[in-house]
Protein backbone atom coordinates (compact mmCIF):
# COMPACT_ATOMS: atom_id res chain seq x y z
CA UNK A 1 0.00 0.00 0.00
CA UNK A 2 2.86 2.39 0.81
CA UNK A 3 4.20 2.12 -2.72
CA UNK A 4 0.92 2.72 -4.57
CA UNK A 5 -0.77 5.45 -2.48
CA UNK A 6 -0.66 8.72 -4.44
CA UNK A 7 -3.40 10.82 -2.81
CA UNK A 8 -3.53 11.39 0.95
CA UNK A 9 -6.72 12.95 2.38
CA UNK A 10 -6.92 14.30 5.93
CA UNK A 11 -10.41 14.68 7.36
CA UNK A 12 -11.08 17.75 9.49
CA UNK A 13 -13.22 15.63 11.79
CA UNK A 14 -13.24 17.72 14.94
CA UNK A 15 -14.34 16.31 18.29
CA UNK A 16 -16.10 18.73 20.65
CA UNK A 17 -17.12 18.09 24.24
CA UNK A 18 -20.32 19.95 23.38
CA UNK A 19 -21.27 17.06 21.07
CA UNK A 20 -22.59 15.40 24.23
CA UNK A 21 -25.20 18.11 24.82
CA UNK A 22 -28.78 17.09 23.97
CA UNK A 23 -30.58 18.69 21.04
CA UNK A 24 -32.47 21.76 22.22
CA UNK A 25 -35.59 20.47 20.44
CA UNK A 26 -35.57 17.38 22.63
CA UNK A 27 -35.37 14.81 19.86
CA UNK A 28 -32.21 13.30 21.36
CA UNK A 29 -33.50 13.21 24.93
CA UNK A 30 -31.76 10.70 27.18
CA UNK A 31 -34.21 9.44 29.79
CA UNK A 32 -31.38 8.16 32.04
CA UNK A 33 -29.38 11.41 31.94
CA UNK A 34 -31.28 14.35 30.36
CA UNK A 35 -28.09 16.45 30.36
CA UNK A 36 -26.41 14.14 27.82
CA UNK A 37 -27.44 13.33 24.24
CA UNK A 38 -28.77 9.83 23.84
CA UNK A 39 -26.09 7.39 22.64
CA UNK A 40 -23.12 9.58 23.56
CA UNK A 41 -20.45 8.60 26.10
CA UNK A 42 -19.52 12.05 27.50
CA UNK A 43 -16.41 11.01 29.46
CA UNK A 44 -14.89 9.07 26.56
CA UNK A 45 -15.74 11.98 24.27
CA UNK A 46 -14.03 14.45 26.59
CA UNK A 47 -10.96 12.21 26.75
CA UNK A 48 -10.62 11.95 22.96
CA UNK A 49 -11.40 15.65 22.41
CA UNK A 50 -8.64 16.61 24.87
CA UNK A 51 -6.25 14.19 23.16
CA UNK A 52 -7.04 15.70 19.76
CA UNK A 53 -6.44 19.22 21.12
CA UNK A 54 -3.08 18.16 22.53
CA UNK A 55 -2.06 16.39 19.33
CA UNK A 56 -2.58 19.57 17.29
CA UNK A 57 -1.38 22.23 19.73
CA UNK A 58 1.73 20.36 20.94
CA UNK A 59 3.22 19.89 17.47
CA UNK A 60 2.96 16.12 17.73
CA UNK A 61 0.65 16.03 14.68
CA UNK A 62 3.35 17.64 12.55
CA UNK A 63 5.91 15.03 13.63
CA UNK A 64 3.56 12.09 13.00
CA UNK A 65 2.55 13.41 9.58
CA UNK A 66 6.20 13.96 8.69
CA UNK A 67 7.00 10.34 9.52
CA UNK A 68 3.97 9.10 7.58
CA UNK A 69 4.83 11.14 4.48
CA UNK A 70 8.40 9.90 4.66
CA UNK A 71 7.08 6.34 4.38
CA UNK A 72 4.72 7.13 1.48
CA UNK A 73 7.08 7.45 -1.43
CA UNK A 74 4.52 8.09 -4.17
CA UNK A 75 2.18 10.61 -2.53
CA UNK A 76 1.78 13.49 -4.98
CA UNK A 77 -1.54 15.02 -3.88
CA UNK A 78 -2.55 16.15 -0.39
CA UNK A 79 -6.13 17.05 0.54
CA UNK A 80 -7.94 18.40 3.60
CA UNK A 81 -11.73 18.26 3.79
CA UNK A 82 -14.42 18.87 6.40
CA UNK A 83 -17.18 16.72 4.88
CA UNK A 84 -17.20 13.11 3.77
CA UNK A 85 -17.07 12.64 0.01
CA UNK A 86 -18.99 9.99 -1.89
CA UNK A 87 -16.97 7.27 -3.60
CA UNK A 88 -17.03 7.18 -7.38
CA UNK A 89 -16.85 3.38 -7.35
CA UNK A 90 -17.40 1.11 -4.39
CA UNK A 91 -16.67 -2.59 -3.85
CA UNK A 92 -19.52 -4.67 -2.35
CA UNK A 93 -19.58 -4.30 1.41
CA UNK A 94 -17.39 -1.19 1.42
CA UNK A 95 -18.57 2.07 3.00
CA UNK A 96 -20.24 4.31 0.42
CA UNK A 97 -18.31 7.33 1.67
CA UNK A 98 -14.64 8.21 1.96
CA UNK A 99 -14.24 8.69 5.72
CA UNK A 100 -11.35 9.24 8.11
CA UNK A 101 -9.34 6.29 9.39
CA UNK A 102 -10.62 5.38 12.85
CA UNK A 103 -14.21 6.54 12.25
CA UNK A 104 -15.65 3.23 13.44
CA UNK A 105 -13.47 3.25 16.58
CA UNK A 106 -14.49 6.82 17.47
CA UNK A 107 -18.15 5.87 17.11
CA UNK A 108 -17.71 2.72 19.21
CA UNK A 109 -16.01 4.60 22.06
CA UNK A 110 -17.93 7.89 22.07
CA UNK A 111 -21.13 7.45 20.07
CA UNK A 112 -20.14 10.31 17.71
CA UNK A 113 -20.82 9.40 14.09
CA UNK A 114 -18.47 10.89 11.46
CA UNK A 115 -20.37 9.34 8.56
CA UNK A 116 -22.48 12.46 8.13
CA UNK A 117 -21.61 14.57 5.07
CA UNK A 118 -21.98 17.75 7.16
CA UNK A 119 -19.01 19.81 8.29
CA UNK A 120 -17.54 18.89 11.67
CA UNK A 121 -16.19 22.38 12.29
CA UNK A 122 -17.69 25.02 14.54
CA UNK A 123 -17.65 28.70 13.63
CA UNK A 124 -14.46 30.58 14.64
CA UNK A 125 -12.59 27.32 15.34
CA UNK A 126 -8.98 27.54 14.14
CA UNK A 127 -8.63 23.76 13.94
CA UNK A 128 -8.46 23.83 10.11
CA UNK A 129 -5.73 26.51 10.23
CA UNK A 130 -3.62 24.49 12.65
CA UNK A 131 -3.98 21.23 10.72
CA UNK A 132 -3.11 22.96 7.43
CA UNK A 133 -0.01 24.61 8.91
CA UNK A 134 1.09 21.35 10.56
CA UNK A 135 0.57 19.49 7.29
CA UNK A 136 2.68 21.90 5.23
CA UNK A 137 5.45 21.82 7.82
CA UNK A 138 5.30 18.01 7.80
CA UNK A 139 5.66 18.10 4.01
CA UNK A 140 8.74 20.29 4.40
CA UNK A 141 10.12 17.98 7.10
CA UNK A 142 9.77 14.94 4.83
CA UNK A 143 11.15 16.84 1.79
CA UNK A 144 8.12 15.70 -0.16
CA UNK A 145 7.55 17.30 -3.58
CA UNK A 146 3.79 17.49 -4.12
CA UNK A 147 1.94 18.16 -7.36
CA UNK A 148 -1.36 19.28 -5.78
CA UNK A 149 -2.77 20.63 -2.52
CA UNK A 150 -6.54 20.80 -1.93
CA UNK A 151 -8.39 22.36 1.00
CA UNK A 152 -12.13 21.91 0.54
CA UNK A 153 -14.15 23.38 3.41
CA UNK A 154 -17.86 23.07 2.74
CA UNK A 155 -19.03 25.17 5.68
CA UNK A 156 -20.18 28.40 4.05
CA UNK A 157 -18.86 30.84 6.64
CA UNK A 158 -15.45 29.24 7.15
CA UNK A 159 -12.18 29.02 5.27
CA UNK A 160 -8.49 29.06 6.08
CA UNK A 161 -7.60 32.34 7.76
CA UNK A 162 -4.51 34.45 7.19
CA UNK A 163 -2.68 32.78 10.09
CA UNK A 164 -2.82 29.40 8.31
CA UNK A 165 -0.41 30.74 5.68
CA UNK A 166 1.94 32.57 8.04
CA UNK A 167 5.29 30.76 8.14
CA UNK A 168 8.45 32.28 9.65
CA UNK A 169 11.09 33.16 7.08
CA UNK A 170 13.40 30.64 8.75
CA UNK A 171 11.02 27.83 7.68
CA UNK A 172 10.12 29.14 4.23
CA UNK A 173 13.40 27.85 2.83
CA UNK A 174 12.44 24.24 3.56
CA UNK A 175 8.96 24.79 2.08
CA UNK A 176 10.07 26.41 -1.17
CA UNK A 177 10.95 23.21 -3.07
CA UNK A 178 7.43 21.86 -2.51
CA UNK A 179 5.70 25.15 -3.32
CA UNK A 180 7.70 25.62 -6.51
CA UNK A 181 6.85 22.08 -7.59
CA UNK A 182 3.09 22.61 -7.13
CA UNK A 183 0.96 22.26 -10.26
CA UNK A 184 -2.47 22.61 -8.65
CA UNK A 185 -3.73 24.60 -5.65
CA UNK A 186 -7.35 24.47 -4.50
CA UNK A 187 -8.19 26.56 -1.41
CA UNK A 188 -11.15 27.71 0.68
CA UNK A 189 -9.99 30.98 2.27
CA UNK A 190 -11.49 33.46 4.72
CA UNK A 191 -10.86 37.09 3.79
CA UNK A 192 -13.22 38.57 6.38
CA UNK A 193 -12.18 41.92 7.83
CA UNK A 194 -12.72 42.39 11.56
CA UNK A 195 -13.86 45.78 12.95
CA UNK A 196 -11.41 47.22 15.45
CA UNK A 197 -13.70 46.72 18.45
CA UNK A 198 -14.65 43.15 17.57
CA UNK A 199 -11.30 41.41 17.16
CA UNK A 200 -11.79 39.18 20.20
CA UNK A 201 -14.99 37.79 18.63
CA UNK A 202 -13.39 37.15 15.23
CA UNK A 203 -10.29 35.01 15.50
CA UNK A 204 -10.56 33.92 11.86
CA UNK A 205 -10.55 37.48 10.53
CA UNK A 206 -7.82 40.05 10.18
CA UNK A 207 -7.53 43.78 10.75
CA UNK A 208 -7.46 46.09 7.75
CA UNK A 209 -3.82 47.10 8.26
CA UNK A 210 -2.68 43.47 8.41
CA UNK A 211 -1.47 41.57 5.32
CA UNK A 212 -3.22 38.37 4.31
CA UNK A 213 -0.46 35.76 4.19
CA UNK A 214 -2.14 33.72 1.47
CA UNK A 215 -0.40 36.01 -1.00
CA UNK A 216 3.06 35.20 0.32
CA UNK A 217 2.35 31.50 -0.27
CA UNK A 218 1.05 32.16 -3.81
CA UNK A 219 4.18 34.16 -4.50
CA UNK A 220 6.26 31.07 -3.78
CA UNK A 221 4.32 28.89 -6.26
CA UNK A 222 5.32 30.22 -9.70
CA UNK A 223 4.61 27.02 -11.65
CA UNK A 224 0.91 26.56 -10.92
CA UNK A 225 -1.14 25.21 -13.81
CA UNK A 226 -4.41 25.25 -11.86
CA UNK A 227 -5.55 27.71 -9.18
CA UNK A 228 -8.92 27.60 -7.44
CA UNK A 229 -9.72 30.02 -4.62
CA UNK A 230 -13.10 30.28 -2.90
CA UNK A 231 -13.49 33.30 -0.64
CA UNK A 232 -15.46 32.52 2.51
CA UNK A 233 -17.01 34.99 4.91
CA UNK A 234 -19.98 37.27 5.34
CA UNK A 235 -18.79 40.11 3.12
CA UNK A 236 -17.31 40.46 -0.35
CA UNK A 237 -13.65 41.33 -0.57
CA UNK A 238 -12.93 44.58 -2.36
CA UNK A 239 -9.48 43.56 -3.59
CA UNK A 240 -7.82 40.19 -3.07
CA UNK A 241 -6.84 37.37 -5.38
CA UNK A 242 -8.08 39.06 -8.57
CA UNK A 243 -6.29 42.31 -7.90
CA UNK A 244 -3.22 40.51 -6.54
CA UNK A 245 -2.91 38.50 -9.75
CA UNK A 246 -3.35 41.66 -11.80
CA UNK A 247 -0.61 43.45 -9.84
CA UNK A 248 1.69 40.43 -10.11
CA UNK A 249 1.20 40.40 -13.88
CA UNK A 250 1.92 44.12 -13.99
CA UNK A 251 5.09 43.64 -11.96
CA UNK A 252 6.32 40.84 -14.19
CA UNK A 253 6.02 43.08 -17.24
CA UNK A 254 6.97 46.52 -15.88
CA UNK A 255 9.01 45.59 -12.76
CA UNK A 256 7.09 48.20 -10.80
CA UNK A 257 3.54 48.80 -9.70
CA UNK A 258 1.87 51.36 -7.53
CA UNK A 259 0.83 50.30 -4.06
CA UNK A 260 -2.93 49.93 -3.79
CA UNK A 261 -4.28 53.04 -2.12
CA UNK A 262 -5.84 52.30 1.25
CA UNK A 263 -5.02 48.59 1.10
CA UNK A 264 -2.45 46.91 3.34
CA UNK A 265 -3.52 43.38 2.50
CA UNK A 266 -0.42 42.73 0.42
CA UNK A 267 2.01 44.62 2.71
CA UNK A 268 5.44 44.58 1.02
CA UNK A 269 4.91 41.15 -0.51
CA UNK A 270 5.08 42.57 -4.03
CA UNK A 271 8.78 43.20 -3.49
CA UNK A 272 9.43 39.48 -4.04
CA UNK A 273 7.25 38.99 -7.12
CA UNK A 274 9.58 40.02 -9.93
CA UNK A 275 10.08 36.36 -10.86
CA UNK A 276 6.36 35.55 -10.70
CA UNK A 277 4.86 35.35 -14.20
CA UNK A 278 2.14 32.67 -13.99
CA UNK A 279 2.93 31.61 -17.54
CA UNK A 280 2.05 28.00 -16.68
CA UNK A 281 -1.45 28.87 -15.39
CA UNK A 282 -4.06 27.13 -17.58
CA UNK A 283 -7.05 26.70 -15.26
CA UNK A 284 -8.33 29.51 -13.00
CA UNK A 285 -11.45 29.34 -10.80
CA UNK A 286 -12.45 32.23 -8.52
CA UNK A 287 -15.55 32.44 -6.34
CA UNK A 288 -17.17 35.01 -4.06
CA UNK A 289 -15.06 38.16 -4.45
CA UNK A 290 -15.09 41.57 -6.10
CA UNK A 291 -12.48 43.63 -7.92
CA UNK A 292 -12.17 46.58 -10.31
CA UNK A 293 -13.07 45.65 -13.88
CA UNK A 294 -9.59 46.70 -15.03
CA UNK A 295 -7.97 44.04 -12.81
CA UNK A 296 -10.16 41.25 -14.15
CA UNK A 297 -9.47 42.31 -17.73
CA UNK A 298 -5.74 42.36 -17.09
CA UNK A 299 -5.76 38.76 -15.83
CA UNK A 300 -7.67 37.37 -18.79
CA UNK A 301 -5.84 39.35 -21.44
CA UNK A 302 -2.27 38.85 -20.20
CA UNK A 303 -2.31 35.21 -19.07
CA UNK A 304 -1.62 33.80 -22.52
CA UNK A 305 -1.68 30.18 -21.35
CA UNK A 306 -5.12 30.39 -19.69
CA UNK A 307 -7.48 27.85 -21.25
CA UNK A 308 -10.17 27.35 -18.62
CA UNK A 309 -11.83 30.09 -16.55
CA UNK A 310 -14.65 29.87 -13.99
CA UNK A 311 -16.04 33.04 -12.38
CA UNK A 312 -18.77 32.46 -9.79
CA UNK A 313 -20.24 35.20 -7.56
CA UNK A 314 -17.71 37.68 -8.91
CA UNK A 315 -18.58 41.37 -8.82
CA UNK A 316 -16.83 44.11 -10.77
CA UNK A 317 -16.64 47.48 -9.06
CA UNK A 318 -17.26 50.50 -11.27
CA UNK A 319 -14.99 53.29 -10.06
CA UNK A 320 -15.87 57.00 -10.52
CA UNK A 321 -13.51 57.25 -13.49
CA UNK A 322 -15.23 54.33 -15.21
CA UNK A 323 -18.64 56.00 -15.56
CA UNK A 324 -18.22 56.20 -19.33
CA UNK A 325 -18.86 52.46 -19.43
CA UNK A 326 -22.36 53.10 -18.14
CA UNK A 327 -23.09 56.11 -20.35
CA UNK A 328 -21.74 54.70 -23.62
CA UNK A 329 -24.38 52.72 -25.51
CA UNK A 330 -21.56 50.86 -27.28
CA UNK A 331 -20.31 49.53 -23.92
CA UNK A 332 -23.48 49.51 -21.81
CA UNK A 333 -21.88 47.87 -18.76
CA UNK A 334 -18.49 46.72 -17.53
CA UNK A 335 -19.15 43.00 -18.07
CA UNK A 336 -20.09 43.56 -21.70
CA UNK A 337 -16.89 45.52 -22.15
CA UNK A 338 -14.83 42.75 -20.50
CA UNK A 339 -16.36 40.01 -22.65
CA UNK A 340 -15.74 42.00 -25.83
CA UNK A 341 -12.10 42.50 -24.89
CA UNK A 342 -11.78 38.80 -24.10
CA UNK A 343 -13.09 37.94 -27.58
CA UNK A 344 -10.17 39.84 -29.12
CA UNK A 345 -7.24 38.60 -27.06
CA UNK A 346 -8.01 35.52 -24.94
CA UNK A 347 -7.12 31.91 -25.79
CA UNK A 348 -9.84 30.35 -23.65
CA UNK A 349 -11.34 26.98 -24.53
CA UNK A 350 -13.66 26.58 -21.53
CA UNK A 351 -15.59 29.35 -19.77
CA UNK A 352 -18.22 29.33 -17.02
CA UNK A 353 -19.78 32.46 -15.51
CA UNK A 354 -22.35 32.34 -12.73
CA UNK A 355 -24.08 34.78 -10.35
CA UNK A 356 -22.05 37.77 -11.50
CA UNK A 357 -22.40 41.23 -9.97
CA UNK A 358 -22.03 44.79 -11.21
CA UNK A 359 -21.32 47.29 -8.44
CA UNK A 360 -21.91 50.96 -9.30
CA UNK A 361 -20.93 53.18 -6.38
CA UNK A 362 -23.50 55.92 -6.99
CA UNK A 363 -26.38 53.42 -7.00
CA UNK A 364 -25.62 50.27 -5.08
CA UNK A 365 -23.41 51.82 -2.41
CA UNK A 366 -21.79 49.35 -0.03
CA UNK A 367 -24.89 47.29 0.72
CA UNK A 368 -25.53 45.34 -2.46
CA UNK A 369 -24.69 44.82 -6.10
CA UNK A 370 -26.54 44.88 -9.37
CA UNK A 371 -27.41 41.36 -10.48
CA UNK A 372 -26.15 40.20 -13.88
CA UNK A 373 -28.36 37.92 -15.98
CA UNK A 374 -28.40 36.71 -19.58
CA UNK A 375 -31.05 36.60 -22.28
CA UNK A 376 -31.80 33.25 -23.89
CA UNK A 377 -29.30 31.86 -26.40
CA UNK A 378 -28.79 28.66 -28.39
CA UNK A 379 -25.02 28.74 -27.85
CA UNK A 380 -23.56 26.98 -24.83
CA UNK A 381 -25.47 25.88 -21.72
CA UNK A 382 -27.60 28.29 -19.68
CA UNK A 383 -29.30 27.67 -16.34
CA UNK A 384 -31.39 29.61 -13.84
CA UNK A 385 -32.73 29.16 -10.31
CA UNK A 386 -36.36 27.95 -10.10
CA UNK A 387 -38.62 30.71 -11.42
CA UNK A 388 -35.64 33.02 -11.99
CA UNK A 389 -33.61 34.51 -14.81
CA UNK A 390 -30.62 32.91 -16.52
CA UNK A 391 -27.62 33.67 -14.29
CA UNK A 392 -25.25 30.85 -15.30
CA UNK A 393 -23.73 30.29 -18.74
CA UNK A 394 -20.97 27.90 -19.82
CA UNK A 395 -19.31 26.96 -23.08
CA UNK A 396 -16.51 24.67 -24.28
CA UNK A 397 -14.89 24.77 -27.70
CA UNK A 398 -11.88 25.78 -29.73
CA UNK A 399 -10.33 29.23 -29.56
CA UNK A 400 -12.16 30.40 -32.69
CA UNK A 401 -15.61 29.24 -31.57
CA UNK A 402 -14.93 30.67 -28.10
CA UNK A 403 -14.45 34.11 -29.63
CA UNK A 404 -17.89 33.80 -31.25
CA UNK A 405 -19.37 32.74 -27.91
CA UNK A 406 -17.77 35.68 -26.08
CA UNK A 407 -19.37 38.13 -28.52
CA UNK A 408 -22.72 36.40 -27.95
CA UNK A 409 -22.14 36.58 -24.20
CA UNK A 410 -21.35 40.30 -24.41
CA UNK A 411 -24.47 40.96 -26.49
CA UNK A 412 -26.80 39.08 -24.13
CA UNK A 413 -25.44 40.33 -20.80
CA UNK A 414 -28.03 42.34 -18.86
CA UNK A 415 -27.61 44.32 -15.64
CA UNK A 416 -30.72 44.29 -13.46
CA UNK A 417 -31.53 47.65 -11.88
CA UNK A 418 -34.82 49.56 -11.95
CA UNK A 419 -33.18 52.81 -10.92
CA UNK A 420 -30.45 52.77 -13.59
CA UNK A 421 -32.42 51.35 -16.51
CA UNK A 422 -33.09 54.80 -18.01
CA UNK A 423 -29.37 55.53 -18.35
CA UNK A 424 -28.66 53.18 -21.25
CA UNK A 425 -29.71 49.94 -22.90
CA UNK A 426 -27.57 47.75 -20.65
CA UNK A 427 -29.84 48.12 -17.61
CA UNK A 428 -33.22 46.41 -17.37
CA UNK A 429 -35.83 45.71 -14.75
CA UNK A 430 -36.70 42.06 -14.01
CA UNK A 431 -40.14 42.59 -15.57
CA UNK A 432 -38.58 43.83 -18.82
CA UNK A 433 -36.30 40.80 -19.04
CA UNK A 434 -39.09 38.32 -18.33
CA UNK A 435 -41.38 40.06 -20.82
CA UNK A 436 -38.75 40.36 -23.54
Amino acid sequence: MRTCLSNLTIGLDRLYSSDALPNFRGRDENTDNPRVKDGIEPYKLEELAAEQNWLVSSGRLQLLLGEALGNLANVAELSLRDGNAGRGQCRPGLCQQVVSYGTAEVRRRTGVDFLSAESRLHSQDQFADMVFSATLLAVARSRKLLDAINVDIERQDMGLSSSAFMFPRSLLGSLRPTLRNLQSLNLSVSFTYIPLGSFAQGSLGFLQWQPHYLFSLLGEAPNLARLRVISKGRSFLLDGVIQWLARAIELSSTKQAEKLEGSHMYSDLFADLGRQRFQALQDLELRNMTAPSSSLSKIVLHLAGLRKLCLCMIGVTILPGDDELDNNSGCPNAWTSIFREMSKYSNLENLEVSSLGHHTMNCTGNANRHQVVFSRSQIGTQSAPPGGLFNTWSYSGGVTSMKVFLLELAERTIVICTRCRQRNQGYRSPEEVLGG
